[in-house]
């Protein structure tokens, strides 16, 4: 078994060199897995978009008893909606184990020590442990305590052009949020993260209040799929929110037009989304002998 003190320096220099794209174990899901002891684990998965490691944690729940595993699965699809605001994070699961992976860690990578992997290890497996009990804990700097983006910074410029390009009746220089329908029906919000200035939609697919049971375990766990399936791809997950609605987060940066233009993410995330919703509208059918909700 490892160690954290021992493995934070190794972890360390491969956080601060982006590296070259290297295949998933097709077992774990992760390129580079370290085993703690007591069932836990250091994952490091690489992200194809930035080009990037990214930290996460695991723990085995193979051996819990369902409704704790519920419980679990639940939470952790909530921290990734909760965090959107602060540090993102997303939610893995295949049944055998939960994880949770900070897409956000770290901010300045030549600057990193092994001090800081410890001490944000250490945080990520707590809040873990404290997921595993149920109870919801988003990281991060809460909206409030967070500087609204100047309106003569160059993202806002491009999000407020943008945005007003999408709705004449917006206020000239406002930078909040956008509610849009799109086809078929698919309710959207695109807001401007007022940290990191990261480009936020939201994508509702659907309601996961009106499933209990087997039926509300399989959408979760079908959740977590694909957000295992999607995380070395592009920045994009699936999500719990407050009021139980099935939501799909996806981010962009103006400083990622290069590789990936505005337009082109924004029809990326919404096929992804209209796909999800499919799949969830799917497992909601054969509720009440196939009547969807």
């Amino acid at each position: 078994m490892n160690d954290l003190a021992e493995l934070a320096p190794a972890l360390c220099r491969l956080l601060q060199n982006q590296g070259a794209a290297v295949a998933p174990d097709p077992d774990t899901g992760a390129a580079l897995r370290c085993a703690l002891g007591r069932g836990r684990w250091v994952d490091l998965h690489f992200q194809a978009q930035q080009q990037r490691w990214l930290l996460g944690v695991g723990c085995a729940s193979g051996m819990w008893d369902a409704a704790r595993r519920a419980r679990s699965e639940e939470a952790l699809l909530r921290v990734g909606h909760a965090s959107r605001w602060g540090l993102q994070q997303t939610a893995l699961g295949d049944g055998q184990g939960l994880q949770l992976v900070d897409c956000d860690f770290c901010a300045a990578p030549a600057q990193l020590t092994a001090a800081a992997v410890e001490q944000q290890l250490q945080a990520l497996l707590g809040q873990l442990d404290a997921l595993a009990e149920g109870d919801d804990m988003a990281p991060g700097a809460p909206l409030e305590r967070c500087a609204a983006p100047r309106p003569d910074c160059g993202c806002a410029q491009a999000f407020r052009a943008r945005m007003q390009a999408l709705d004449a009746s917006r206020a000239p220089r406002s930078v909040a949020a956008q509610e849009l329908l799109l086809e078929p029906q698919l309710p959207v919000r695109i807001s401007l993260h007022p940290c990191s200035h990261h480009w936020v939609f939201e994508a509702f697919v659907g309601d996961a209040s009106v499933l209990a049971g087997p039926l509300r375990r399989s959408l979760v766990a079908a959740l977590l799929l694909v957000n295992g399936a999607v995380l070395t791809g592009r920045l994009l997950a699936c999500s719990l929110d407050g009021c139980d609605r099935v939501v799909v987060i996806s981010r962009w940066h103006l400083d990622w037009a290069a590789q990936m233009p505005l337009l082109d993410w924004l029809d990326y995330s919404t096929r992804q989304a209209q796909r999800i919703r499919a799949a969830v509208a799917a497992i909601a059918m054969h509720d009440d002998g196939g009547r969807l909700p």
